[in-house]
């Protein structure tokens, strides 16, 4: 491979407390938090609005937000739905029986939020190189339509989903799933499509060798025009033979997209990406929200396999556009309405920062004296070696705790992590990779920069205990 040589003096135009990378609901969340604890905050996101695959990815539930009693976990994540639903009352549609919004909805709703936190953002501006020295970063260089420039700060929150910042100021980090990953799936009896034992886990076989073990990418699409009068749900999440939607075998094997990527033969089951029909309403009446696509084997980190991928992902939401039109009841005069701009990552890296959280504490609902934040997601893994529904099920109780060091990497002095790149292993990440959960270990990572700053700590000497007395003064609810 050749390489070029890059030397450029590049201008400081941006100096602040504390600089968040990635607008998702966990950066939000993050930049929020920083800002009311009274730091002057810069939120930086490569995309022109905020939300991350929420807005940008077409990606409308927002779960999580509350135990499995029904008490919600308070804090941003509820300050979000409440604006969300007055803004679904006056611009969307209040008659709808789903309280989801759509992403234009979602992007005011975390817009304002940050606006009245006094949080400074940048649009369009992707970082390009993290400058770090002596376990400290000291700069991120960062390209926008104003060319190349250079952001200090004092305390910096990655929030990428990727770990891009930490990963390049070298902390250690993680792929895929660990090798004990299919025994403590099994010995948690989670080694089985969710709800169903009908199937067992393939972590364990010569295949998981194969390919990157992490979850597929997705690209979401809804359907407008739905007839729900013929009871489409009733197909919903299943695993389905030709019979059970009356379908030709040799009619749909003569279609143009059967054989190409996810529409493989797949014995006496109809050949679909996710091995299933997925979707949900959107919040508008007869519009459903679809999620069916589906890539394996990508490394999200790579931009050649992330465009490779994003090219099949938008090219089946066409081919399952076609199927639904064609196979299933109350979808004959539905329309495509709209996709995701981006693909749809749900796994890349994952910080191995001062506690990894692991599958079965997740799953038996463990709490910590020195947890940030609450999930209660079931456990929830995009097969990732095919067309299998997902894998998992409940967790074995309210919810489980989120200790500090998952949001704390080992060395790097003035870097907090939050989001779906937190430290967890590949289990308990496909809970906490949930949006609702982001915005709490967002919220925290923004509360304990702000704490950190005030008490001339370092991310790893914080008083953790002040930290969770300023989550819990802005509403959020910690077991412990």
């Amino acid at each position: 491979m050749s390489t070029v040589k890059l030397c450029e003096q590049v201008n400081v135009r941006y100096e602040t407390d504390v600089v968040v990378v990635g607008g998702g609901v966990a950066g939000t969340a993050a930049a929020i938090a920083a800002a009311r604890g009274g730091k002057r905050t810069l939120l930086i996101e490569k995309s022109g609005c905020l939300g991350g695959l929420a807005t940008n990815g077409h990606v409308s539930p927002f779960d999580a937000t509350k135990d499995n009693s029904g008490n919600t976990f308070g804090g941003i994540g509820k300050e979000i739905i409440d604006r969300m639903v007055i803004y679904q009352d006056k611009y969307g549609c209040p008659k709808s029986a789903s309280k989801r919004v759509g992403p234009h909805l979602f992007k005011v709703v975390l817009l304002d939020l940050a606006t009245e936190a006094g949080v400074d953002i940048l649009f369009h501006a992707d970082v390009i190189k993290t400058v770090a020295e002596d376990d400290e970063v000291k700069n991120l260089i960062i390209h926008t339509k104003s060319g190349i420039e250079a952001v200090s700060a004092k305390m910096f929150i990655d929030a990428t989903g990727d770990g891009d910042i930490f990963a390049e100021a070298g902390e250690e980090f993680v792929m895929g799933c660990e090798p004990e990953s299919g025994t403590d799936l099994k010995n948690a009896g989670f080694d089985h499509m969710h709800f169903e034992i009908n199937s067992s886990s393939k972590y364990d076989t010569e295949e998981a060798k194969k390919i990157l073990a992490v979850q597929p990418c997705s690209v979401m699409f809804s359907m407008g025009n739905v007839d729900m009068t013929q009871n489409p749900i009733k197909y919903n999440n299943k695993n389905l033979k030709f019979e059970d939607l009356g379908i030709d075998r040799d009619e749909f094997f003569s279609l143009e997209y059967a054989g190409t990527v996810g529409f493989e033969e797949n014995g006496d089951l109809i050949p679909l990406p996710q091995g299933r029909i997925l979707f949900f309403p959107s919040g508008r009446p007869n519009e459903l929200i679809v999620n069916m696509s589906r890539v394996i084997g990508v490394d999200g980190t790579d931009a050649v396999e992330l465009s490779k991928a994003a090219v099949i992902a938008h090219k089946q939401v066409i081919y399952l556009a076609d199927f639904l039109k064609r196979y299933v009841p109350g979808f004959e005069e539905s329309y495509l309405v709209e996709s995701s701009n981006v693909l749809g990552v749900r796994e890349t890296r994952r910080l191995v920062g001062m506690h990894v959280l692991k599958g079965l504490d997740a799953i038996n609902c463990v709490h910590y004296d020195d947890e940030i934040a609450c999930g209660s997601y079931i456990i929830d893994i995009h097969d990732p070696f095919g067309k299998s529904r997902a894998l998992g099920g409940a967790i074995h109780g309210d919810s489980y705790g989120i200790p500090y060091g998952c949001i704390a990497p080992k060395r790097v002095k003035n870097l907090l992590v939050c989001g779906r790149c937190i430290s967890v292993d590949h289990i308990a990440h496909s809970s906490t990779r949930i949006q609702g959960t982001c915005v709490m270990t967002g919220q925290a990572a923004g509360a304990a920069a702000a704490v950190a700053l005030d008490t001339d700590a370092t991310v790893q000497t914080v008083d953790v205990q002040k930290v969770r007395e300023a989550l819990k003064n802005d509403g959020v609810l910690l077991r412990k």
